[in-house]
């Protein structure tokens, strides 16, 4: 792995893990946020936003929308740090090694929490009919990306078991060879 692209994607990692915590505490302060006062929770006021839609979103579904999106969050930020982790092993050259295995398990099953989550929040949002369809719309195609980094990661499992059968079966038949001549 260049360390071009080593240092491209731990950028690229770093502004999704920014990310994700940012949304994580706008996420907070939008339901601890009373829409109909435009005062938090403690009292302080914030400033009044015009977006009716939004207010009626965190109005009628602000608890089930931090209940799915924290926790789906937490478990992206889990995913970048299983990247991370499997770059580190790709610039070492040990990529292809059984210590990949546990960061793409865990990759695997964060991405199907947030499959699970996300579609979660979808069904509660679409339930009632009273918001625009875009906005249901949004966390199901979340969940179907989440859906299919799962399924890709576990391609990439399974490549990796085979890669890591064929290299022990190769040291077997070297080892057999040796013995012969």
């Amino acid at each position: 792995m260049t360390p071009l692209l080593t240092r491209s994607l731990r950028a690229a990692l770093l502004a999704v893990f920014a990310l994700t915590l940012a949304l994580q505490a706008w996420t907070v302060v939008l339901v601890s946020t009373d829409p109909a006062q435009d005062v938090t929770a403690s009292g302080e006021p914030v400033a009044a936003t015009d977006n009716g839609t939004l207010a009626e979103i965190v109005q009628g579904h602000g608890l089930a929308l931090a209940l799915c999106a924290l926790p789906a969050l937490l478990l992206l930020q889990a995913v970048v740090v299983c990247v991370w982790r499997l770059t580190g092993l790709a610039q070492d050259g040990k990529a292809f090694t059984p210590a990949s295995l546990p960061y793409l398990t865990t990759t695997i099953r964060a991405l199907i929490g947030m499959t699970v989550l996300l579609a979660a929040l979808a069904f509660r949002l679409g339930s009632t009919h009273a918001l625009p369809l875009t906005f249901t719309l949004y966390p199901y195609g979340a969940a179907l990306a989440a859906a299919t980094g799962a399924l890709v990661m576990l391609l990439l499992r399974t490549l990796l078991h085979e890669a890591i059968h064929r290299d022990g079966e190769a040291t077997r038949l070297r080892g057999e060879l040796a013995e012969v001549i």
